[in-house]
């Protein structure tokens, strides 16, 4: 059997990404005839066939396929980190590391954490996505992504997950509304009242429990994707919402009051949780930038 190169992996690796050989072959500046013969090549040395070819319809995975794409994207990470170990022995670490992060919790941690990399390692490159939960679960997992940020909501197993933080809920109110000064408020207090729902998956899942744990059908009058959106409505006066992390202003974007008010009783908490796969060999760059997580986010922001 012949040798493989890192260098077929690497367009192994774009076409499937790309779904099309002629974009992968374009996004390496590469002729589509050079990509084409490279995956073979690829192909007779793993004797196995990784694509599928679509007339006018791009390329699909083979079973086999699929799983390579993930062993390619860990031993090219793997590569990457020891071409910079070695270009940086004795100086700062450097290359490229692909972090997810779910997307209720950038804004929140995502400035802090690259404020601090650029100030601790300005050779290295964090290269950031924005994402919902299932695709954070299945990016980390896939190795698109070498470490992920989020709430542990997605049962996965081949997911590793780092305690980070903990998020008791709580009810954010108007600025004017007649529980905002409370030390304590009970969502029963709040049950006839119409609600505005953060409607994402897996955490409207979430929210339920919190209003199942305490006994309460909530008049759920308004559903938003995103946080902003709710506390807007909220600063207007036309519901409340739930909410696990605190923004640093008690304002809405619009400049209209709102009041955190911490919920009574013991409500479901939210786990924040680092992620890396079962299957991968963390980089020398992930076990860095993940010790640096650890070390920013040892308590809520704010908290």
């Amino acid at each position: 059997m012949s040798d493989y190169t890192l260098r077929q992996l690497e367009y192994f690796v774009a076409v499937a990404e790309a779904g099309s050989v002629t974009r992968a072959a374009a996004s390496v500046h590469l002729s589509q005839s050079a990509m084409s013969a490279a995956l073979a090549d690829l192909e007779n040395a793993l004797s196995v066939q990784l694509l599928v070819r679509h007339h006018a319809r791009g390329i699909s995975l083979t079973p086999a396929g699929k799983e390579l794409l993930v062993a390619s994207r860990q031993l090219l990470a793997s590569a990457a980190d020891l071409r910079a170990v070695a270009q940086g022995l004795g100086t700062s670490l450097s290359g490229t590391l692909s972090i997810g992060c779910f997307e209720v919790v950038a804004p929140y941690l995502l400035p802090e954490l690259l404020a601090a990399a650029a100030e601790k390692l300005p050779k290295l490159h964090l290269n950031t996505t924005e994402v919902d939960l299932a695709d954070l679960a299945e990016g980390v997992a896939n190795g698109t992504f070498e470490l992920g940020i989020g709430y542990d909501l997605v049962a996965d197993t081949r997911l590793k997950r780092w305690p980070l933080f903990m998020l008791p809920p709580y009810v954010l109110l108007a600025g004017d509304h007649r529980f905002a000064k409370r030390e304590s408020v009970d969502l029963a207090e709040l049950a006839d009242e119409p609600m505005v729902l953060l409607d994402l998956p897996h955490s409207r899942d979430y929210f339920q429990s919190v209003f199942a744990a305490a006994g309460v059908t909530p008049n759920i009058r308004y559903r938003s994707t995103t946080v902003e959106t709710c506390r807007a409505l909220v600063g207007r006066g036309l519901a409340y919402c739930v909410l696990n992390l605190h923004a640093a202003v008690p304002v809405a974007l619009d400049g209209h009051a709102v009041a955190a008010v911490p919920l009574s009783g013991d409500p479901p908490t939210l786990a924040v949780v680092l992620l890396d796969a079962v299957a991968a060999r963390p980089t020398r760059r992930a076990s860095v930038i993940a010790e640096l997580c650890r070390s920013l986010f040892a308590g809520p922001p704010g908290g």
